[in-house]
């Protein structure tokens, strides 16, 4: 099972998925190759440079090969870990929220609310254009105020999937914002409601406060609510 699988709740759904660009991925393993690189070609010259000169016992241009040799499989280990890291950057948009998740060993998952999401901006730099990646700005109205999402790809779908989630997100809410029932129809219609109608909205209230999406708050707040129309 993967980890996403393990953060969703009841009858949850995800509807978009992605990751950081490949670019960001081949730009840093080109940069560390690059790295090695330099490394043994520094350390080849310094063995050509050097064949006569020794310290405590050892040629000079040996030990800075040697050196060389040693950093470079740092370097190297960045590089895989750079892959692992990628790879298990995700950021998914829900039915009910947007969720970052990262970490190789230990997990760390970043969360937001649709209905919390105040609005989100789209930065992408030319190279971005051409390639196809960008940065996400979300603004939500918690406390953290701002999550940000680096270099993903393929943003503009990312964000417009994001909207239209929360689009239908609000949707699923139309029962709480419709004008009074007394708008519509006379005292006489409105008592003839059926009362299951009434049931069945405050137990999706319940629902979603089980699954997390409402505070108790924001349930006790949306039930007065529904009441105070009858």
């Amino acid at each position: 099972m993967a980890y996403i699988d393990e953060l969703l709740g009841r009858g949850e759904q995800i509807l978009y998925a992605t990751r950081q660009h490949t670019f960001v991925l081949v730009s840093n393993i080109l940069t560390e190759l690059f790295l090695i690189g330099l490394l043994i070609a520094a350390g080849v010259a310094s063995n050509a440079a050097f064949p006569t000169q020794v310290i405590a016992g050892q040629s000079v241009g040996q030990l800075v090969m040697l050196v060389c040799i040693v950093i470079s499989m740092i370097v190297l280990a960045s590089a895989v870990l750079d892959y692992f890291r990628w790879n298990s950057e995700e950021y998914f948009i829900t039915d009910a929220r947007v969720i970052q998740v990262r970490g190789i060993f230990n997990k760390e998952s970043l969360e937001s609310s649709l209905e919390k999401i105040n609005d989100v901006e789209l930065r992408q730099s030319w190279i971005g254009r051409m390639f196809d990646f960008g940065d996400i700005e979300i603004i939500t109205g918690s406390d953290i105020g701002v999550n940000n999402f680096r270099r993903i790809a393929q943003p503009l779908e990312f964000k417009r999937a994001m909207e239209e989630a929360k689009r239908e997100y609000h949707r699923g809410y139309g029962y709480l914002d419709q004008h009074p029932v007394a708008t519509y129809m006379p005292a006489t219609a409105r008592a003839a409601t059926p009362r299951n109608d009434l049931e069945g909205t405050l137990q999706k209230l319940a629902d979603l406060r089980d699954q997390g999406l409402l505070s108790q708050e924001e349930f006790e707040a949306k039930k007065r609510e529904l009441l105070s129309r009858i």
